[in-house]
């Protein structure tokens, strides 16, 4: 089989190649034109989106997508990490109907709208006493942890913390302590100073609590949001039970104002009761009034009579302006809410209760807004309006009091110089009687007195205990054992996904930044020349592998000497299961059926730039030409920089620079290699002036010498870009082989290198793409690849190795 086959590829082609026509036509997707020869690919297919094309520029940098990635999510975890863990607790209050919004008419009781109520109940939670009271009864200035909610991780901290995230388990958290609030938190007064110490955390407070009415239930929800799940249940609980009290507090705050008044005025009237009793016993004594008992009440005449009916008016006309004094006094003193109901009209309690309603929607006004603002200038507005009101009302009622008083005490002087007048003249009627009837009438009247405000006192009393708190935990807020945010793996994931279609994004950018040939299709398309072959880039398992043939039983294709020259792109020593030797025969053949009517003679191999592959190149196609039987000749042109003769390893100190510049006999110059038919004349000297040899009669006349007595001649010259050796030798051969190295030669050069040959009308075989990474530049056909290596092996194997 393997017999065959070089037979095959050694046969001279005399019929016409159905992808090569005499006359080179013009091939699919390239204009015709004399570069319009060997073999060709098609111009990719333009229209429309390319996906192929955009796959592979994914898959060639999938590592630059890859790391982008992996940089962006690495940085976006840990900066979501620096952000610590918000966790929410929420404590729920029950608030109940409460008896004032139930009225009762004709036997049906009527429910009346508290919407309102429940409105000034979420303002009230929030108001800033309330918030301060709060933030005094935890004491958070000795909790370290409580200002950690406006403060970040470090990077470090972040770092340790997704770390160790797998380590962690969330332990249930135990219920926060409810403490009993004292009566004395409540009832205290703070100063300027504490204000202003508990200030910031009252904000602190403020900014993270919230209050919402759960629908369809009566029951309020306070939260609150912190980095401590502890601080946040034990915040929750305080504010709602604060809020408790206060409400309480203030609902029974006017009567017990009106208890301890009638309290106080009560006992002073038992004292005066005592005192009268007592000025009634005493008479008796000192004027042995027995006959009293036994007269009953001691009425006998009308002196006595109309004495005792003056000493009666005088009684209560007295009484009455004790208490009318005592009203009046109280007025003065602004004590106006002292007063019980029955002495005051109902606008002013309803007066006093808008002016408290209006305050607090003001002080929770001020907490989100300032003294601008135009919601707070009207309530203000509405509360000077109140007060002057009640102020007006209280001037009123002052003055209404103040004429009764005055009024009373009139009638009392009257009634009392009336008496005194009835007294002279009832001096002489039963005088002791009399002053003891007046005495007895005095303790019955200051009894009387005492019980009525006696009456009233236990009637106060009684109001105060009916009122009961319509407000009461129904739960407490429990320490949260998951936090609520933040969502990181919501923003990792976006910013995964932002990172992805960024490096997408610059993949597609460097690609469009990246103006070198890549693949055959760019040879096709920026130079219009046909590909001959693609050399595979030499990994590094292959490379190990070809030191090893090459230090152990040989290889009929290995032509080094030295192991120094098995690096990418310098590879002159093949094993015949090797993708790269399978590609060079895939070279040898497209050159040998390159031009109509027989293989070419002398061809050129040159590129553009140096470190582009073409002495490898011109070697190993010449093994491989070698390998046909046929008899190879390498000339070693490049006389700047010669290399040919270090890739076999033989002496150069004599070569073509000496047969140019001398008069030497040429077979003494050309040295047979160890390989079968290949034989190399190496570059001998650097000469002054490389281009005037090359360019002289004598170098063509050597040329036609060698093209008899060689099947092949490969001729290794210097970059074309940068001197004109190569212009100058492409006149004389055949054809030349244009090398280009993938990813690494430029469209521009190129173009420049095909129009500095075409312009001295010099045939170009075609363009090899030399050490092509099939993975890194995403080829459709990468089998190809594999194809070689596969196929390399199964030849090694029938052939028995």
């Amino acid at each position: 089989m393997e017999d065959k086959r070089v037979e095959l590829e050694r046969m001279t082609p005399r019929e016409e190649h159905p992808l090569v026509r005499p006359g080179y036509p013009t091939l699919p997707g390239y204009p015709a034109d004399s570069s319009s020869y060997g073999y060709g690919y098609p111009t990719p297919d333009k229209g429309g989106i390319n996906f192929r094309a955009i796959w592979r520029t994914v898959l060639k940098r999938k590592w630059l997508i890859l790391v982008i990635v992996f940089i962006v999510t690495s940085a976006a975890t840990i900066e979501v990490y620096r952000t610590k863990s918000i966790y929410k607790a929420t404590a729920s209050i029950e608030v109940r109907k409460d008896a004032a919004t139930l009225m009762k008419a004709q036997n049906i009781v009527i429910q009346t709208d508290d919407s309102d109520a429940m409105n000034t109940y979420m303002y009230m939670i929030k108001s800033r006493p309330l918030l301060l009271e709060v933030a005094a009864s935890l004491r958070l200035d000795q909790n370290p942890k409580f200002f950690e909610v406006t403060s970040r991780k470090s990077i470090t901290e972040a770092v340790q913390t997704v770390f160790n995230r797998v380590r962690l388990s969330n332990d249930p958290k135990a219920p926060a302590v409810i403490k009993d609030i004292p009566a004395t938190d409540l009832n205290k007064e703070m100063t300027p100073e504490e204000k202003a110490k508990w200030s910031p955390y009252a904000g602190v407070i403020g900014s993270g609590l919230g209050v919402e009415q759960l629908p369809a239930a009566r029951l309020i929800m306070v939260s609150f949001t912190h980095t401590d799940p502890e601080t946040a249940a034990a915040v929750a609980n305080t504010v709602a039970q604060h809020f408790i009290v206060q409400n309480f507090k203030s609902k029974t705050e006017n009567f017990t104002k009106t208890s301890e008044w009638l309290d106080r005025t009560t006992r002073e009237l038992k004292a005066k009761v005592e005192q009268a009793e007592q000025a009634q016993a005493t008479y008796l004594r000192d004027h042995d009034m027995s006959f009293v008992g036994r007269s009953g009440n001691g009425s006998g005449n009308v002196g006595t009579d109309k004495l005792l009916h003056f000493y009666e008016q005088v009684q209560r006309i007295e009484g009455e302006r004790i208490l009318k004094q005592s009203l009046y006094e109280e007025v003065k003193k602004g004590n106006i809410l002292t007063l019980p109901e029955i002495f005051t009209d109902t606008q002013m309690g309803e007066l006093q209760k808008k002016l408290r309603e209006l305050r607090v929607q003001k002080s929770q006004l001020e907490v989100n807004y300032g003294d601008k603002h135009p919601k707070i200038i009207e309530i203000t507005e509405q509360i000077a309006t109140v007060e002057e009101q009640i102020k007006a009302n209280v001037g009123t009622l002052e003055a209404k009091l103040k004429a009764d008083y005055e009024k009373a005490l009139r009638e009392e002087k009257q009634l009392k110089a009336i008496l005194e007048q009835s007294k002279g003249e009832a001096t002489q009627q039963n005088r002791a009687e009399i002053e003891y009837t007046m005495l007895k009438q005095e303790v019955e009247t200051q009894r009387a007195l005492y019980k009525e405000f006696l009456t009233k006192t236990s009637q106060a009393d009684l109001q105060r205990v009916e009122q009961n708190n319509n407000l009461q935990l129904a739960e407490p807020a429990e320490a949260p054992g998951a936090p609520i945010g933040p969502d990181r793996l919501k923003t990792i994931f976006t910013w995964m996904l932002l990172s992805f279609a960024g490096g997408i994004g610059l993949a597609f950018f460097l690609e469009y930044l990246d103006n070198t040939i890549k693949t055959v299709e760019d040879v096709a398309t920026f130079a219009q020349l046909p590909a001959l072959a693609a050399i595979p880039a030499m990994a590094g398992r292959n490379m190990r592998k070809l030191a090893a043939v090459k230090k152990g039983s040989g290889s009929s294709t290995a032509v080094a000497k030295s192991d120094t020259f098995t690096m990418p792109g310098q590879v002159a020593a093949l094993e015949a299961r090797s993708s790269v030797a399978e590609a060079y025969r895939v070279l040898r053949t497209s050159v040998m059926l390159s031009s109509a009517g027989g293989p070419p003679k002398i061809m050129l191999v040159t590129s553009g730039q140096p470190g582009e592959g073409k002495t490898t190149t011109t070697v190993n196609t010449a093994v491989s030409l070698a390998q046909l039987g046929a008899s190879v000749l390498i000339i070693d042109c490049d006389l700047r920089k010669p290399s040919t003769h270090k890739v076999f390893g033989v002496d150069h100190s004599r070569g073509i620079s000496t047969y140019l510049s001398r008069d030497v006999e040429l077979d003494g110059l050309i040295q047979k290699l160890p390989i079968a038919n290949l034989s190399l004349l190496p570059c001998g000297p650097i000469p002054p002036n490389p281009a005037e040899l090359i360019s002289s009669d004598k170098m063509k006349e050597m040329l036609r010498t060698l093209s008899e007595r060689f099947d092949h001649i490969l001729i290794d010259s210097p970059p074309l870009m940068h001197v004109t050796d190569p212009v100058i030798l492409s006149t004389m051969t055949d054809g030349v082989i244009l090398v280009v190295q993938a990813g690494k030669t430029t469209r521009d050069v190129l173009r420049r290198t095909r129009q500095e040959l075409t312009a001295v009308g010099a045939k170009i075989f075609g363009v090899v793409l030399n050490n092509v990474d099939y993975r890194k530049n995403g080829y459709d056909d990468y089998y190809h690849y594999r194809y070689y290596e596969s196929y390399g092996q199964e030849r090694n194997e029938a052939s028995g190795d």
